[in-house]
Order: C-alpha cells, then sequence, then structure tokens
C-alpha cells in the first residue's frame, strides 16, 4: 500500500509540473462582488449588477435563496429581494459558493463521489465559520470566515482533478483505492491548495487559511484560521465530508478554548451543521 501510496503522489506530483491539468478556476465575477462586499461602504447596487448580468448566476442564486435553509415566509423572486431579505453578505457568500460548486464536476462515478464528499465538507465548513463568527460577536469576520471555510480544501479539490485526468489517461494500471488517495490528499493538499490560492490572485489572508489548517502549532494571533480548524474538526466529528471521525470532542479542543465555547455553544454548532445539508 505505502509503495502505491508513493507512486501516486509522484504521478499527482507529475501532472502538476507538466502544466497538463486544467485548473479549477474561481469566478472574476465572484472575486469582483467579494472584493465589493469587503469594502467599509460597499456599493449594493453594483453588486445587484455583476449578479443581474450572468442569467445562470441569478437563477442559481434565486434559487439557493427559497431553499429549506434560507426559506423566509415568501418567496424571494428577484436579487433584490433576496439582498433586502437575506443581508448583502449572505448574498454574495451564495454567489461565492455557486461559482466554486462548478469545479466539483467529473464523469467517474469513483471522482465525483469523492467530489460530492468534500462539496458537502466545504459548505459545512462555510456556514460553521460564518456562524461561529457571529456567535462569537465576531460579525465583521463572518464573509471571510465563510469564505475562508468554503475555500480550505481547494488543494483536495485541485488533487481530484488530477486524478480525474489520470483516470482518463490510463497512466494508473491498478484501481485507487480511497485509503491511499485520502493518504495522498492528506500528504500533498494544504501546500497545493496555497499555491492555487496564489494562482487564483486570492487574498493572502484566505490563502494562510489554506496552507495553516493543519499544522500542528496552532497561531492564536489568526482568528479566521481558529475558526475554519474548529469548523474543521465540527464537520469530521459529524461525518460531513470524506473523513469521519466522531470520536472528536469538540469542546476540549485548542480551538474552542481559545473562543471561549461552551458546551450550549458547541451543542448549537451541531445544529446548525446538521441544518447545512439541507443545501446539498
Amino acid at each position: 500500500m505505502m509503495e502505491q501510496e508513493k507512486s501516486l503522489i509522484e504521478i499527482i506530483q507529475g501532472y502538476l509540473d507538466s502544466d497538463n491539468v486544467k485548473l479549477p478556476v474561481f469566478s472574476s465575477n465572484a472575486l469582483r462582488i467579494q472584493n465589493e462586499i469587503s469594502k467599509e461602504d460597499p456599493d449594493i447596487g453594483l453588486v445587484e449588477k455583476l449578479i443581474i448580468c450572468d442569467q445562470a448566476l441569478t437563477s442559481s442564486v434565486l434559487k439557493y435563496s427559497n431553499s429549506s435553509f434560507y426559506k423566509g415566509f415568501t418567496e424571494v423572486t428577484t436579487v433584490k429581494q433576496a439582498i433586502v431579505r437575506l443581508g448583502i453578505n449572505e448574498v454574495s457568500n451564495i454567489v461565492i459558493m455557486i461559482n466554486h460548486e462548478n469545479n466539483f464536476q467529473s464523469k467517474d462515478p469513483f471522482v465525483q463521489n469523492i467530489l460530492l464528499k468534500l462539496w458537502r465538507h466545504s459548505v459545512g465548513c462555510a456556514i460553521s465559520a460564518s456562524w461561529l463568527s457571529k456567535d462569537c460577536s465576531l460579525v465583521g469576520l463572518s464573509n471571510e470566515a465563510f469564505v475562508a471555510g468554503l475555500l480550505h480544501d481547494v488543494g483536495k479539490l485541485l488533487i481530484l482533478k488530477v486524478i480525474d485526468e489520470i483516470k482518463h489517461a490510463g497512466d494508473f494500471k491498478t484501481d485507487i483505492s480511497i485509503e491511499v488517495l485520502n493518504e495522498a490528499m492528506n500528504t500533498l493538499h494544504t501546500d497545493l491548495g496555497y499555491t492555487l490560492m496564489r494562482k487564483w490572485n486570492l487574498p493572502e489572508k484566505y490563502s494562510r487559511v489554506v496552507r495553516d489548517h493543519h499544522l500542528e502549532e496552532l497561531d492564536a494571533n489568526n482568528v479566521p484560521l481558529i475558526i475554519v480548524r474548529l469548523s474543521n474538526k465540527a464537520c469530521n466529528k459529524l461525518g460531513i465530508g470524506v473523513n469521519s471521525d466522531p470520536s472528536i470532542v469538540l469542546a476540549a479542543t485548542p480551538e474552542a478554548e481559545l473562543m471561549n465555547l461552551s458546551e450550549i455553544d458547541i451543542a448549537k454548532l451541531e445544529v446548525k451543521l446538521e441544518d447545512s445539508k439541507l443545501l446539498n
């Protein structure tokens, strides 16, 4: 198994070095919206225009806005109504989510199954991170935390895109086991994810979360990183994603202690994560 794992890692690295892999993309329109939202006084009209100029995006925003997770008492029929009801930050999060979801597609059943689990994990982490920001009276960080949570595992997405290419080209002669693939993703995904974030020209604050969210030494000054690390552990505890570890005691984690979270806070977080499944 170790020999297979090593050869898989070498093949992944070789594909990436050859520049033959079609990299996942981050929508320039989504980035413009995110940059506008980050301003002290964002232009809500501009955000609305950036959304409605894309018919497919508009349709998806309305679909998500009327989903069981977000649904209010009346149906949302325009982007302006969605912004009024949900708020500009929430709509911006939906836009980022919709655009990123487009990357999680494969015609190979093995790869698609893992991509689906990874997508559910990414959404769960994003929603958890946003909720934790608000619960800890860090409302100003909620949008940043959502994006960081959504993108923290982009390295795994990149690896799965490479696996897609490998399987299509027939360069791996035996079936790839989920155990070997997981080991390869765990080994490579933070460094590869950081490189991808730099290629996307996304802010360094997000790139650092991608690179550092598994470091043994915790940076107590990087609040978004702490939030994403805890969200990642919460999703793993509940089995939301590729990995599952129900033995995790969230309240005893360094991240929960740094954020002064109580057992009640943790219970509320777990309920929120269960609700996040409504988006998938």
